[in-house]
């Protein structure tokens, strides 16, 4: 590492150098030996803030520092040359006692010779602050059409939470964590800190960090003894506390800190967002950071090509891959500050610059919400059902009197690929409206409402948020319909809430005919159990096939021939069901004998 910082070092000190290389060619009297000295000082100035400050390295900050340096250095250069020349005056005067001795600095002489490299120095930094913010402006174009976008109409499809896992919120895991803080040996020299979602064998869990508290405690130990992982998506489940020692942390100092190995290991690429903690199938540690390149000197990145700094905790090896080519047990190669960035800038800049600002008209401006749990708030951690990571975020207008999503994100943590879902035809609540409806169903308990996603349940665009009371303790799954709101279901298990809330779908005469038509299964059987439910002008039909325990509802307004169903008869149609489901609407009913299909 030491040689990385080295390299770093003359990257950083190159206005340093070409500095002090001119006033040694201009001022050619001056001894040569004295400037090296001051620029070998110079260089260890910046080495030691490069070591401990961690700068960014992307090319406008590079170029910053670097006339900074320069700036610096001529400024030293003259002090130090005009004490040269002072002194000179005064050994001059020594011998010519005659003579009063003038003591005094010839700035002039000084002056006259770096005038030039200070005026050149000062043009190049109004220069680059012309350029860097010019150029911010005018590559908004380029820039935005390097994000990999496409557009769908419906949400993702939710039909059973065993093949789309719902995460409980992590505070919850996080506060399960602190119970079990004892079990770490020396527990109060450490204290909890990230918590990150992922999979490890195909579980789901959620994996924390134990840091050092402080410097005498790393001083003293050299190690820490390991990290704790529990399920993402088990309310009852207990956390694990995993004994695989982490020489390699955030919370180390020195060589050993993880931030900055990676840092000095790739010097022409500059880090995005925090370093994350992920476990490989084998239990072994690894610390996960993005790094990019700036597109120039704006400031920004194209986001198509991220990179992935992965270092092994216990061994400091570290390692750079294409995001989409890191290690398959990486499960966010693209951290969450970085999907973050790539929302605001897709819902900013989509009608170019001017576009953004009132009198730009802001034309298909989008404003992320803040009702994440990961990048200040602004995205949620969800797995497909694939069980690939993704990113959620959904839009608002930005305007405070509407309630109302303009679509929603998912952005591919491994790939990059943002998926924005958007149905022009259908009006849905905002995950504002969703966390203001589920935190007033119990008022008396002041519940906090948390972690809003959104998918489509049997068609309908619906809301799910957890509720956890003032302790972080979970308590409920709530499911809302995003279009009806008067629909809403709670329930302790995230299955039985899907279930609960698809009968209350059919109950109150939501159409699903949105669902997916391959999504669809053809079920056919004889009718064993039937109920009729009356609800106002609602009448739903709900029914038992013989060995079939999954209970299939139906409106009759959507299969007006359903109430004269009875026990015996045959019955015909779509559903989309899974093994675990207990519950499913249906479309396109079929009753044999009575000759009418829906």
């Amino acid at each position: 590492m030491i040689v990385d910082f080295v390299v770093l070092t003359l990257l950083f000190g190159i206005g340093i150098l070409t500095v002090n290389i001119l006033i040694a060619v201009m001022e050619k009297a001056s001894p040569r030996k004295g400037l090296l000295i001051l620029t070998i000082f110079e260089l260890f100035v910046m080495a030691g803030f490069l070591y401990i400050a961690l700068p960014s390295k992307n090319l406008s900050s590079l170029l910053w520092y670097n006339l900074w340096g320069a700036f610096a250095a001529i400024l030293l250069a003259s002090l130090y040359l005009s004490v040269i020349k002072a002194g000179k005056k005064i050994r001059k005067n020594t011998l010519n006692s005659t003579k009063r001795a003038d003591v005094s600095f010839d700035t002039k002489l000084v002056s006259a010779q770096l005038g030039k490299v200070f005026a050149a120095v000062m043009v190049l930094m109004v220069l680059l602050f012309a350029v860097s913010k010019i150029s911010a402006i005018t590559s908004i174009d380029e820039v935005y059409s390097s994000i990999p976008a496409k557009t769908k109409e419906k949400a993702e499809v939710l039909t059973s939470t065993k093949e789309t896992p719902i995460a409980i919120a992590p505070d919850m895991a996080k506060r399960k964590m602190l119970q079990k803080f004892s079990v770490i040996p020396n527990s109060n020299m450490f204290t909890l800190d990230g918590i990150t979602a992922q999979t490890i064998n195909g579980e789901y869990v959620y994996v924390a960090t134990v840091e050092y508290n402080g410097f005498f405690k790393w001083l003293k130990l050299g190690e820490v003894p390991g990290y704790f992982k529990i399920s993402a998506t088990d309310i009852n489940a207990q956390p694990e506390f995993v004994k695989e020692p982490l020489k390699y942390t955030p919370s180390a100092f020195f060589n050993q800190d993880a931030g900055r190995k990676i840092y000095a290991a790739f010097p022409g690429y500059a880090s995005y967002g925090k370093i994350n903690l992920e476990i490989d199938d084998k239990g072994i540690p690894y610390y996960i950071q993005t790094l990019y390149k700036e597109y120039g000197v704006t400031g920004l990145m194209h986001y198509n090509d991220f990179k992935t700094a992965v270092l092994n905790a216990q061994t400091g090896d570290v390692k750079l891959y294409d995001s989409k080519k890191a290690p398959a047990f990486v499960d966010a190669p693209i951290t969450s500050a970085a999907a973050n960035s790539m929302n605001e800038f897709f819902g900013r800049y989509g009608q170019g610059w001017w576009n953004q600002f009132v009198f730009g008209a802001k034309k298909d401006v989008k404003v992320p919400t803040d009702n994440g749990i990961y990048a200040a708030g602004q995205i949620t951690p969800m797995l497909s059902k694939e069980g690939q990571l993704n990113y959620f975020t959904d839009f608002t207008s930005g305007d405070d009197d509407q309630d109302s999503a303009l679509g929603y994100s998912l952005i591919d943590a491994r790939s990059g690929q943002l998926t924005y879902y958007r149905d022009s035809e259908v009006g849905i609540m905002d995950s504002d409206g969703a966390i203001s409806i589920a935190s007033k169903i119990y008022p008396e308990k002041k519940w906090d409402a948390e972690m809003p996603v959104l998918y489509n349940i049997d068609g309908v665009p619906t809301w799910i948020v957890s509720l956890m009371d003032t302790k972080g303790i979970f308590k409920k799954y709530v499911y809302i319909n995003a279009v009806d709101n008067d629909i809403v279901v709670d329930a302790e298990n995230a299955q039985n809430a899907l279930d609960a809330y698809r009968i209350e779908l059919a109950t109150k005469g939501s159409n699903n005919s949105s669902t997916e038509a391959d999504a669809l299964a053809q079920k056919s059987g004889v009718v064993q159990r039937i109920v009729v439910l009356a609800n106002g002008s609602n009448t739903v039909v709900s029914f038992l096939l013989k060995d079939d325990n999954t209970v299939y509802s139906v409106n009759s307004n959507n299969s007006p021939y359903a109430i004269f169903i009875k026990e015996g008869d045959k019955v015909t149609f779509k559903a989309n069901v899974t093994a675990d489901q207990t519950a499913a609407s249906i479309q396109d009913l079929t009753v044999q004998g009575l000759g009418t299909k829906e």
